[in-house]
């Protein structure tokens, strides 16, 4: 009997701490939510503007067609990023405003070779960019017929600067402007002088002064490297065509400067 009452005690003590363990089958924990990260206080898009134009008996005379890099600010962007996308769109608009646009029509009506040759005036646009560092290199290709013997193209580009909020030399990446200038220019001499004698022979005469001057021709800012560009008649006949030099950073990083290395090949700046 005393055995017995033993036992029965045993379990009746048992009974609390079994039912105070943790059940196995409870709820789950919610995952926290996931929040989205906040939009970047800018972005750049490519706005295009176009029209064409036809006579009354429907042959074509001209076509626009104009793509424009313009930077955009978001509700998050602070003070100074709103005046830095101010100072670039306003540069922008003034690429868009000297482009022939409706002055097309205006010559296109006066040219009776159109209906005969059936090729209207054209006038073209397109824009490319790329940001390097604390740099945004900006590139636009035009492209316009308006009844000469043969079409042209031009291009031409702009350098931005996000420290400092505008627009910027392209020798200026660079703590000495003049050093980087000589030595692009020594790189870009070397390669021509590698090239075949012909086609050193179709270049003008005064080349290497025109070559010298690269930082005011097509300068595109890459990731492993400049690119410039020379149009045609730049440096050489329409029939040569554009002329185009790679500069590895690679080959530039003594010229650069440490300040100016660090703008160019180190993190972007911040959003």
């Amino acid at each position: 009997m005393t055995r017995m009452l033993s036992i029965m005690l045993a379990m009746a003590l048992c009974l609390p701490m079994v039912a105070c363990e943790p059940s196995l089958t409870g709820p789950a924990e919610e995952p926290p939510v996931q929040q989205d990260p906040p939009p970047p206080p800018y972005t750049f898009v490519v706005e295009n503007t176009a029209d064409k134009y036809s006579d009354t008996d429907g042959t074509m005379l001209a076509v626009y067609n104009y793509d424009i890099l313009r930077m955009q600010t978001s509700e998050s962007a602070g003070e100074d990023v709103a005046a830095k996308a101010a100072v670039f769109n306003e540069t922008m608009d003034g690429v868009l405003e000297s482009q022939l646009g409706d002055e097309l029509r205006e010559w296109a009506v006066y040219d009776e070779r159109i209906k005969e040759s059936k090729v209207y005036y054209t006038d073209e646009l397109t824009v490319q960019y790329t940001e390097v560092g604390s740099f945004v290199s900006v590139v636009y290709d035009s492209y316009s017929f308006t009844g000469g013997a043969h079409p042209n193209s031009h291009a031409f580009s702009y350098l931005f600067d996000m420290e400092k909020g505008t627009f910027v030399d392209p020798s200026e990446i660079a703590d000495d402007p003049e050093l980087l200038r000589a030595t692009v220019t020594d790189l870009i001499l070397d390669q021509i002088n590698g090239m075949d004698q012909e086609m050193r022979d179709g270049l003008f005469e005064n080349y290497p002064s025109v070559v010298s001057q690269w930082n005011n021709h097509c300068v595109e800012l890459r990731e492993e490297g400049l690119l410039v560009t020379f149009s045609a008649y730049d440096i050489g006949p329409y029939a040569m065509g554009a002329l185009g030099f790679d500069i590895p950073y690679t080959s530039i990083t003594g010229a650069l400067g440490e300040g100016g290395a660090d703008r160019l090949l180190g993190a972007p700046a911040e959003k």
